[in-house]
């Protein structure tokens, strides 16, 4: 009977592995978007905050960033180094509890091997990230206000989940965590997880079994 035990060990260390590995998903308390003061049309915001809050389980919400940016933070002249501003942005906010918090802003950044990048996320102890808009707000002649603001929160939801599932620490790059390398890839990826990693995301509670309500408006401020 020894192969039995030998079997029965295999399995429950399986079990036990398996456990461990969906045990590695840390939620945060809560995810604070913080729109930098020089981003001047925030329309986006009350519907990428309303998105998120449908699927997401811990609460979402918004406030204001003033958070200089001093010679140091550029890696060109135009752009900015997208990991100093996630560093400074992380010390600007430093505090207790584990909270998630993401910095928006309308300038353009770029990484260390890319000419630009969307978004900037690390898994090095900075529970933070950094996104710029600049390329992200649509430009076509013609489109109304409201479809501006549709897509960029659009494109700003699946960014900030992908970062949200990557911070808890989930390891895929499959449907919505894939990496877009052009706004075409972007906007075609998927806005959703693929089956195992949605399977893991709810049992860690991260996300909600299934979406709740619906966001069918977008805040129209007038000028």
């Amino acid at each position: 009977m020894k192969w039995l035990a030998t079997v029965v060990s295999v399995a429950a260390l399986m079990c036990s592995s398996g456990t461990a590995r969906a045990q590695s998903l840390v939620p945060p308390d809560e995810v604070v978007i913080h729109i930098h003061e020089d981003l001047k049309d925030t329309d986006f915001v009350e519907g990428l905050i309303c998105e998120l809050s449908r699927v997401l389980a811990m609460p979402v919400s918004a406030s204001t960033s003033n958070l200089a940016f001093a010679g140091v933070d550029f890696a060109t002249n135009t752009q900015l180094d997208a990991d100093r501003v996630r560093y400074s942005f992380a010390r600007a906010n430093e505090g207790n509890g584990r909270i998630f918090r993401y910095l928006i802003h309308p300038y353009d950044m770029k990484v260390n091997g890319l000419r630009y990048v969307f978004a900037s996320t690390g898994r090095d102890g900075l529970l933070v990230g950094v996104m710029s808009t600049i390329r992200l707000v649509p430009a076509a002649p013609g489109m109304t206000r409201k479809r501006v603001s549709d897509i960029t929160a659009t494109r700003l939801y699946k960014l900030m989940l992908k970062s949200v599932a990557y911070l808890s620490g989930l390891d895929s790059d499959g449907c919505i965590m894939r990496f877009p390398s052009s706004l075409a890839e972007l906007d075609a990826k998927s806005d959703e997880f693929c089956p195992e990693d949605h399977a893991r995301l709810v049992e860690a509670r991260i996300l909600k079994a299934r979406p709740v309500g619906a966001c069918n408006f977008v805040s129209m401020v007038m000028p």
